[in-house]
């Protein structure tokens, strides 16, 4: 058959039928079935063939041309959100960066007695204080209707506790709650390698809230702060990495008089009250420094760094050796004294007078 048809293609003199005839020829004999013998097989052929949706550019370039409104409206119809032109990047704000107005302690608080000229005027600022701090104490009663400051300063001061007690314990978790970020940075700073005892002995004076200040940070966010003064004795020791005393004692308690900041973001229903900051006066005498220790250096004397000449050791020798010489031959012998020496007679005898050395 095939001998036939190859025959009767060579009687065709257009060679474009030629070239026709002899592919059906070879397509005939070569052409592979289109079903396998073992159809176990078939999943396999079919998963080594994969749909992949290929994109339309001609679609792309086209939504290009298109202007601003003309893609908004192509992007509504195919359901797709508009893309944005520049990237938006998440922002999570839970805290402040410093306080709003913050306090200033009057000069020798802590020290005047309670019925002393200093404290009753202490005790006159703070009431007009508290009179400037009602409208603000109205904008934490919106979020918080049970806030009272009277009961705050227990609860404050109870939060003071435990927020040193989980940083004795090195427990972040629990400390980031008590403390805002930025408090968290200044109370764990330089304890890396250090050890911290911290206790809490007794309060000197009932805590109270001094001054209550709240504000709008961004539109729709406020956020309350609150400063507590806190009069009490506490121990606060610090050990090195060596187990030695760097500050503070382990058995004496120290008279600590300090000004809290507590903060909340108001507009947060999950928010809590947390340390912020502490108010430090210019008044306030400096604090103990810290005992380093220190390794012991390898001290090393000036002779041994500096190169020696032999030569000029030798002429040090010899330099020193004729001046011995010379002193040994300025002192006369015994018998060239013009004075004898004494004997231990002589000298037994208080009374007689006698000349002893040279003459």
């Amino acid at each position: 058959m095939a001998l036939n048809l190859f025959r009767s293609s060579l009687l065709i003199t257009n060679n474009r039928q030629l070239i026709i005839t002899l592919i059906n020829i070879r397509t005939h004999f070569t052409k592979t079935p289109s079903h396998h013998t073992k159809a176990k097989w078939r999943p396999f052929r079919r998963a080594k063939i994969l749909d992949i949706d290929l994109p339309d550019f001609d679609k792309d370039r086209k939504l290009r041309s298109y202007t601003l409104q003309e893609q908004r409206e192509f992007l509504k119809r195919e359901g797709i959100p508009p893309v944005r032109s520049t990237e938006y990047k998440p922002l999570y704000i839970d805290a402040s960066t410093e306080a709003f107005e913050a306090y200033v302690p009057p000069e020798g608080d802590g020290k005047a007695t309670l019925m002393s000229k200093d404290r009753l005027n202490q005790f006159y600022t703070s009431l007009k204080k508290n009179l400037a701090t009602r409208k603000h104490s109205s904008t934490i009663r919106k979020y918080e209707p049970d806030f009272e400051p009277l009961l705050f300063a227990d609860i404050a001061q109870q939060r003071y506790i435990d927020a040193h007690q989980a940083l004795m314990d090195r427990d972040e978790e629990r400390l980031i709650q008590l403390v805002t970020p930025g408090s968290l940075a200044q109370m764990s700073r330089g304890l890396r390698y250090k050890t911290l005892h911290w206790k809490w002995v007794e309060e000197i004076e009932p805590s109270y809230v001094v001054a209550i200040k709240s504000g709008e940070i961004l539109k729709g966010m406020t956020m309350a702060q609150i400063t507590v003064r806190m009069h009490s004795k506490q121990i606060c020791t610090i050990y090195d990495r060596f187990g030695r005393l760097m500050f503070g004692n382990e058995t004496l308690p120290k008279d600590v008089l300090e000004y809290i900041v507590f903060e909340r973001v108001l507009t947060l229903s999950y928010s809590q009250w947390r340390v912020h900051s502490k108010i430090l006066p210019s008044w306030l005498p400096p604090s103990d420094p810290l005992l380093y220790t220190f390794e012991k250096p390898n001290i090393k004397y000036i002779d041994e760094d500096i190169p020696t000449d032999p030569i000029e050791d030798e002429k040090k020798r010899e330099h020193i050796a004729k001046e011995q010489d010379t002193t040994t031959k300025t002192i006369p012998a015994p018998s060239e004294l013009k004075t004898p020496i004494p004997t231990l007679s002589d000298i037994s005898q208080p009374n007689k007078k006698r000349t002893i050395g040279y003459t």
